[in-house]
């Protein structure tokens, strides 16, 4: 039926992008043929010379491969220079929109002007991947080069982990050597069994209860003594219009999406449970970038978790620890499934790549943002939304 409709719309029908399976250790290094350094451009003829280089790798670009741009960090660019290296901007932009359709994607990152590229490895290797297969039309400031590591043995900590988004995440960590700390509430603890793996520890939390958020961070410093990685993924949508909108609906919003994981990351970092040079994601929206009809409460909160990343990363850069956040778009869960057909096309077509995204696709990024590698990228949000229309 989605063929049939595609053909009506004279639409191309979208090729199936292809993600992999390895994991980092077993990840090779990245293809720099699909990598154009850009940091040259400083006038009108080196933007022209970078037009013919990215003109030329597109022509050759086969399906479901990515490109990407390198471009100048913001405290490098002086006067003129900075014009033309936001020109980069648009053309990743408009870019990913021509070449979506074949499931090939396009995304920018910006380092320092005498770092060499080959320290980048790690996003390099990423952003050129099929682990980035649902992420294109980005910019990515890229502070400073990789730190060498792994995750094996780091200690993460998801709530809302048995969950869609969560359950897949917990499972892609855990692939690469790390503990568990799965949190959340009983009934979805019993609805999603017994963990599959030793180093999953599940733990039973009302995170808008006082005590079971204590109880939570004692277990944390008995059993592990530290958190490397915090994921505050746990959320919840009860929407209306905001005009026939209750306080309790506002409230239950707010509480769990917002309030709660203010609450848990400042125990945690209180009681000096996150370790330095830890990392913390929070789970914010598109919708939280772009608004969404019958969503104020919930668009507020995911619109303050980017906040929060940007204000908390300069907050604790002393100590080492990153913080940023990840934007879904739209994702195919098991409740978006349950959609009316024509809801879920329509959605589908407002992005880049003509397809909806699914829960590895964020726990891919999760897992790039939690591993060491990724630690030059600090306060930013990740849009993981298949270059969707609506705020990306």
């Amino acid at each position: 039926m989605k063929d049939r409709i595609l053909s009506i719309l004279g639409q191309p029908t979208p090729t199936t992008l292809k993600r992999l399976n390895t994991s980092f250790e077993e990840l090779a290094a990245y293809n720099s043929d699909q990598i154009i350094d850009l940091r040259s451009v400083i006038n009108n003829q080196t933007l022209k010379d970078g037009m013919l280089q990215i003109q030329s790798i597109v022509k050759t670009l086969g399906r479901n491969q990515q490109l990407l741009l390198v471009g100048l960090s913001s405290e490098d660019c002086i006067g003129e220079q900075a014009i033309f290296q936001r020109t980069l901007v648009g053309i990743t932009k408009s870019l990913a929109k021509e070449i979506g359709h074949r499931a090939q994607t396009v995304n920018l990152i910006q380092i320092p002007k005498t770092t060499d590229l080959g320290e980048f490895a790690f996003v390099n290797s990423f952003f050129t991947s099929g682990r980035s297969a649902f992420i294109t039309g980005q910019v990515i400031p890229v502070s400073d080069s990789s730190v060498q590591g792994l995750l094996r043995d780091k200690v993460c900590l998801v709530t809302g982990g048995a969950g869609g988004i969560g359950s897949a995440t917990v499972k892609r960590l855990e692939s690469e050597g790390a503990k568990i700390i799965l949190v959340d509430v009983q009934p979805m603890l019993d609805n999603a069994g017994k963990p599959a793996s030793s180093n999953i520890k599940p733990f039973a939390a009302d995170l808008t209860n006082e005590q079971n958020v204590s109880g939570l961070v004692d277990y944390v410093r008995s059993e592990y003594g530290r958190v490397d990685v915090l994921i505050n993924n746990a959320g919840i949508t009860r929407d209306r219009t905001l005009g026939k909108m209750s306080e309790a609906q506002w409230d239950q919003v707010l509480n769990i999406n917002l309030m709660a994981v203010l609450n848990l990351t400042d125990l945690l970092l209180a009681a000096s449970l996150i370790s330095e040079n830890g990392t913390i994601i929070n789970t914010s929206s598109i919708s939280g970038i772009a608004g969404n009809f019958g969503q104020t409460n919930y668009t507020a909160t995911k619109a303050a978790l980017i906040a929060m990343g940007a204000i908390y990363s300069k907050k604790l850069s002393e100590k080492g620890i990153t913080v940023n956040a990840i934007a879904p778009g739209y994702i195919e869960t098991a409740m978006v499934k349950t959609m009316p057909f024509v809801t879920r096309f329509m959605a589908e077509r407002l992005t880049c790549l003509l397809q909806a995204g699914t829960p590895e696709d964020i726990a891919e990024t999760m897992a790039f943002l939690a591993h060491p590698g990724s630690r030059g990228i600090k306060g930013e949000v990740l849009k993981v939304c298949g270059g969707s229309f609506l705020g990306a």
